[in-house]
C-alpha cells in the first residue's frame, strides 16, 4: 500500500512539474513577442518623438505657446472679471455681426470699399462745393445717415464709461497720482507773462521789488511725498507695492524683463547716489537702446527712475 501511495504522489507531482513547464514556456513566448514588439517599434518611436519635437520647437519659435500663455491670462481676467452672463451677451453681439458681415452682398461691398482705398492716391481733391454737391447721392446721405446713427451710440457707450469711472472710489487717487507723475506741458516759446489784473484808481502800485511766485510745490498722496517734477521727495520711502502702484499710473505692466531694469536702476542709485541714464541703464543690463525703449516706450530713463523711486536723472528733461 506504502508503495502504491508513493507511485500516487510521484505521477502528481509530475504532473504539476508538467503544468508549471508549460506556463514557464507560455510566458518565454509571450516575453519573446514583446521583445520583438519593442525592438519594431522603437525606431518608429523615435522618429515620431524626433518629429514631435521639432515640430513643438518650431512652434515655440514662432510663438505659439507665448501666443497661447497670453490667451490663458486673457481668458483668467474675464473669468475674475466678468459674469458667465456678460460673455454670453458678448459672444451674441459678435455673431451677430459675422452673420452681418459675412453675407455675400456685403462682402462685395467691402471689396469695392477696400479697391477705393488702393486707388486713394488717384482720387481728386473735393472743395467744398464738391463735398455739397457729393451728399445729393442717394448712398451717400445714406451712409451719413448710417454713420450719425453709429456715432450716437458711440457717445452713449463714451458717456456710460464716463458715468462707470466717476463711480470708482479709486479714481480720484489715481488722477491726483497721474497729475503728479504724468508729463509736464513745454511751455510755448517766447516770454509768457501773466494777464495784467485790473487796478482801482486809488490803489498803491505793488512794490517792485515783491518776491516772485514760488513753483508748484510737491504733493502728499496716501501719506507719500512726491516733488514737483513727480519723483518721490524721499527714495527711501519706495517700496514693491509702491512700485506697482507707480508704473500702473504710467500704463507700464511690470513683468519680470521690466522689473529687472528697475532693480537695476535703484541698486545703481543706492551705490552711486546718481540715477542712471539711458546709456548707463544699456552698460548695466546689456539691454539695447531700442530693447529699453521697447520695454519702456515713453522717456524710458526718467520713467524707470519714478518706478525705482529715485531722482530725475541727470540731463532728461
Amino acid at each position: 500500500m506504502d508503495t502504491i501511495a508513493k507511485k500516487h504522489d510521484l505521477t502528481s507531482m509530475t504532473g504539476r512539474l508538467e503544468a508549471i513547464d508549460a506556463r514557464l514556456a507560455y510566458l518565454v513566448r509571450q516575453q519573446e513577442k514583446t521583445a520583438e514588439l519593442i525592438a519594431e517599434m522603437t525606431p518608429i518611436l523615435r522618429e515620431v518623438m524626433g518629429t514631435a519635437t521639432t515640430k513643438l520647437d518650431e512652434l515655440d519659435k514662432k510663438g505659439y505657446f507665448a501666443f497661447g500663455k497670453e490667451l490663458v491670462g486673457i481668458g483668467e481676467r474675464v473669468v475674475e472679471g466678468f459674469e458667465p452672463d456678460d460673455v454670453r451677451k458678448l459672444g451674441d453681439a459678435v455673431v451677430g455681426i459675422l452673420q452681418t458681415m459675412t453675407q455675400p452682398r456685403i462682402l462685395e461691398i467691402a471689396g469695392e470699399a477696400s479697391e477705393v482705398l488702393e486707388k486713394s492716391d488717384e482720387a481728386e481733391p473735393l472743395g467744398l462745393l464738391g463735398m455739397v454737391r457729393a451728399t445729393r447721392d442717394d448712398d451717400v446721405q445714406k451712409g451719413m445717415a448710417v454713420m450719425m446713427e453709429v456715432m450716437r451710440h458711440v457717445g452713449r457707450a463714451a458717456r456710460a464709461v464716463q458715468e462707470q469711472r466717476k463711480a470708482d472710489p479709486n479714481l480720484d487717487k489715481k488722477a491726483k497720482l497721474a497729475a503728479v507723475l504724468g508729463p509736464r506741458k513745454k511751455k510755448a516759446l517766447g516770454v509768457e507773462r501773466p494777464a495784467p489784473t485790473a487796478r482801482s484808481a486809488g490803489a498803491p502800485r505793488a512794490a517792485s521789488n515783491a518776491p516772485a511766485p514760488s513753483r508748484a510745490a510737491g504733493a502728499v498722496i496716501e501719506g507719500v511725498a512726491f516733488g514737483p517734477d513727480g519723483h518721490l521727495a524721499d527714495a527711501a520711502s519706495w517700496t514693491p507695492e509702491l512700485a506697482q502702484k507707480l508704473a500702473a499710473v504710467q500704463d507700464i505692466a511690470l513683468d519680470e524683463a521690466r522689473w529687472a531694469i528697475v532693480k537695476t536702476a535703484r541698486a545703481e542709485f543706492e551705490a552711486t547716489k546718481a540715477s542712471p541714464n539711458i546709456r548707463r541703464l544699456t552698460q548695466l543690463t546689456s539691454l539695447a537702446t531700442k530693447d529699453i525703449y521697447t520695454l519702456f516706450p515713453k522717456a524710458p530713463a526718467r520713467t524707470i527712475a519714478k518706478i525705482a523711486g529715485i531722482p530725475k536723472p541727470v540731463g532728461c528733461i
